[in-house]
């Protein structure tokens, strides 16, 4: 019989997952907002406005820095759940950041993703997969 996992186990996977999907986010706004304005920092730096430049890209980079923090916090969090969580389980759980990433992508306007039926059907297929896998983890964690 497998030694079932501690539930806070779990909770440190989700909150991995969680972490992992701030942690996209944030890098592709902070990352797209600086390409964005790439012409006009440009600019600046060539100019040695240094002053300007840091007041214009100060809370993109602080995006970017908050997506790598969350990047690290993520990885602690997955690294604890792991001792204990059979990979047939993590590893499933780890792919909900695709489904978070895709919906908050899709209704923030701040990223500006577009809704695709095509991409929406490969989150209702990694949702089925994730429904069809957990409950044979929790069975075989049971000893059946």
């Amino acid at each position: 019989m497998a030694i079932k996992a501690p539930p806070y186990n779990l909770s440190l996977a989700l909150l991995s997952v969680l972490f992992i999907s701030l942690a996209q986010l944030a890098m592709k706004w902070g990352m797209s907002q600086l390409n964005l304005h790439f012409s006009s920092l440009s600019e600046l730096w060539l100019q040695q406005q240094w002053g300007l430049l840091f007041s214009a890209i100060y809370h993109y980079l602080l995006a970017v820095i908050f997506g790598l923090g969350c990047y690290g916090l993520s990885m602690c969090c997955w690294v604890m759940a792991l001792r204990h969580l059979p990979l047939s389980l993590a590893y499933p759980l780890l792919s909900l950041s695709y489904v978070l990433v895709y919906i908050a992508a899709v209704s923030l306007p701040w990223i500006d993703e577009t809704f695709s039926g095509l991409k929406a059907l490969g989150i209702v297929f990694i949702l089925c997969g994730i429904a069809l896998v957990v409950p044979s983890s929790k069975r075989k964690d049971k000893g059946d």
